[in-house]
């Protein structure tokens, strides 16, 4: 039995890895001249599909291996197959590596013919397997990173890439206690709650300083409430982060509490918060274009050279 492999790494949620590695769909897109796959029963483990291929007409394959957010293996069945083989499957699979995920295309099959087989391997199959492998999996990453820019930047995913911990006081605590709090943990300000939990302003070190340049030393044995800002400008956990950064610089203001639908509070959104999302927005982007830039040179290189002569010079 022969091996045939290619992997491609790419940044995104396991689980929404998964979903398109797995789906009909994404899978029918992705494949090199494939016209259409139809289900033809079950799912997962077991499942019978019918791929439609524009070149070689159809052949079913089966999943013999299932292993959620892990791989899955299909086996092709019947005589049809575009390939001189007697035996082939393809496992897919997906593996966590440091902050990306490498996704891989496996074959193993036997060639048809005997001695025959090992020439026809080298001159047909490997490169038809390869440059078929090749596009899938380049074509997969392009689904997966363009359903990573879909999926917008928010409040809710900014907050879920941070620390839970959420430093607040209560409007009764001295000045001295939140100067205090905001030393050890270096933080620029503090959310004030009620006893109700709910937001009743946010002291800032702004607030802070402008109370020193008022009421001098003092300050420090005062209550909170008499310096924090009341009219506090929230967000919600739905805002985009371009809504974020427009009202951070309309504003003029360095932090943004995130609350929900009853005023509770989430979480707090910083200017830092803000800018280490915009640098994943823009290297997302980037990668978009780079890969849409190499799949043009791609298909202008083929239709110089033919696909199999540009698949080598692709690497």
């Amino acid at each position: 039995m022969l091996t045939l492999e290619n992997d491609k790494r790419v940044k995104g949620e396991l689980e929404t890895i998964w979903e398109i590695l797995t789906d009909v769909k994404c899978f029918a897109d992705a494949g090199p001249d494939i016209i259409r796959v139809e289900v033809l029963s079950g799912e997962g483990l077991g499942m019978i599909r019918r791929i439609h291929h524009r070149i070689s007409g159809s052949w079913e394959e089966e999943c013999i291996e299932w292993e959620p957010h892990s791989h899955f293996t299909m086996q092709v069945s019947g005589d049809n197959y575009l390939l001189p083989v007697t035996y082939l499957r393809r496992t897919t699979s997906m593996v966590q590596k440091q902050k990306n995920v490498v996704i891989k295309v496996e074959y193993e099959y036997t060639p048809k013919y005997g001695p025959l087989g090992f020439f026809l391997n080298k001159h047909q199959i490997i490169p038809i397997l390869n440059l078929f492998s090749t596009q899938l999996i380049d074509n997969l990453a392009k689904i997966i990173q363009q359903q990573n820019l879909d999926i917008s930047i928010s409040a809710a995913t900014i907050l879920k890439c941070k620390s839970t911990e959420i430093h607040t006081i209560t409007p009764e605590a001295l000045i001295s206690k939140a100067c205090k709090i905001l030393t050890e943990n270096r933080i620029g300000s503090l959310i004030v709650l009620d006893s109700e939990g709910k937001i009743a302003g946010i002291l800032s070190e702004r607030d802070i300083v402008n109370g020193i340049s008022t009421t001098g030393q003092p300050i420090l044995n005062k209550p909170t409430k008499d310096f924090m800002t009341c009219n506090v400008i929230v967000s919600h956990p739905d805002d985009s982060l371009a809504t974020l950064m427009a009202v951070m610089s309309s504003k003029r203001i360095r932090h943004l509490p995130v609350v929900d639908d009853d005023k509770h509070l989430l979480g707090v959104i910083s200017i830092g918060d803000i800018v280490n999302a915009r640098m994943t927005e823009l290297e997302q982007e980037s990668a978009a274009m780079h890969q849409y830039i190499e799949g043009r040179k791609w298909r202008e290189v083929a239709m110089q050279i033919g696909r199999a002569a540009a698949s080598e010079e692709f690497g």
